[in-house]
């Protein structure tokens, strides 16, 4: 058999990771608003605040301008997240790059969790705005359910869903256009599955779909069950407090911005430095960004109760 890698391998190997990238999505993708952006330093569309509406009062009067408040948001290109690996056999190379071999599989869900991980530091981060960028905005306090709400200390609830809900609302998120989501672990959701609220026959089909592990929608929330803490996630502590208690982000759709500066690049080759060991290799380079601080905020619930 012959030990060189072939176009087919490439296209093989690029095509399933295409699809599984499309099978297997990250978890939190969804629930964002998706832009292709290039450049070191990406501007995102200025963000055009909300006025007055102006009357009316009198015949053949000056027209009224109102003064549209601007605000830009901006992006940096980030490190690219990538998964390569070595494979020692031709067997094993065609093996692994069906669609259902371990060098996709595994590389496509590497991909994944690192969009994930993204979007939870763009979450929780600074958002870069200003005329050029340069001004930090943190994350504002003002959005935030406090870990009392429904009770001292107390886990997930639907007291604290309520008061999430309230935020958005109060901040002119416009329901009617917008999707909601929450993001939230398995002790979260267990929590919730406890509240008598949720298992009544209003909810129950959405309960039995997040109980399998599947989204599901709750007072006007869809929530995505994803483990916050993961190991594997470079932002897993920007989901937990100062007091050790879990962060849930909540947002409206359109309050997340995922950037992709390349969605998918993929290689076969071998490797002379390597003793021409075969490389399967794919990369992937996004970031995210809050667009609005009044979209996004996050509750605080023990997961010790």
């Amino acid at each position: 058999m012959s030990t060189q890698v072939t176009t087919a391998q490439k296209v093989t190997y690029r095509d399933n990771m295409k699809l599984r990238l499309q099978q297997k999505t990250p978890k939190l993708l969804r629930a964002t608003t998706e832009v292709d952006v290039t450049g070191a330093m990406a501007q995102l569309d200025d963000l055009l605040g909300q006025v007055a509406p102006n009357y009316i009062t009198t015949r053949h009067g000056d027209t009224l301008y109102n003064d549209t408040p601007h605000d830009r948001r901006w992006i940096a290109q980030p490190p690219a997240i990538t998964y390569a690996d070595l494979v020692d056999t031709h067997d094993k190379l065609n093996t692994g790059i069906d669609l259902t071999g371990g060098y996709v599989q595994v590389g496509a869900a590497t991909l994944n969790r690192g969009t994930d991980d993204a979007i939870l530091g763009g979450i929780f981060g600074n958002a870069q705005t200003g005329e050029k960028g340069t001004v930090l905005t943190p994350f504002d306090a003002a959005n935030v359910v406090s870990v009392n709400v429904g009770g001292a200390a107390s886990g997930m609830n639907v007291a604290k869903l309520r008061a999430a809900w309230e935020i958005l609302t109060k901040n002119f998120v416009d329901l009617d256009d917008d999707e909601l989501f929450l993001a939230l672990n398995a002790a979260g959701i267990s929590d919730l599955l406890s509240e008598p609220q949720v298992t009544s026959r209003d909810f129950i089909q959405d309960a039995d779909a997040i109980r399998s592990g599947k989204p599901g929608r709750l007072f006007g929330f869809n929530i995505v069950p994803i483990e916050l803490s993961n190991p594997m996630f470079s932002n897993a502590a920007l989901t937990l407090s100062g007091g050790g208690y879990r962060k849930a982000p909540f947002w409206a759709k359109s309050g997340v911005i995922t950037a992709f500066w390349e969605r998918m690049f993929t290689e076969v080759e071998r490797l002379p430095t390597k003793n021409y060991s075969t490389q399967v290799y794919a990369r992937r380079q996004v970031a995210a960004t809050r667009s609005e601080e009044g979209k996004v905020g996050y509750i605080e619930f023990n997961e010790a109760v």
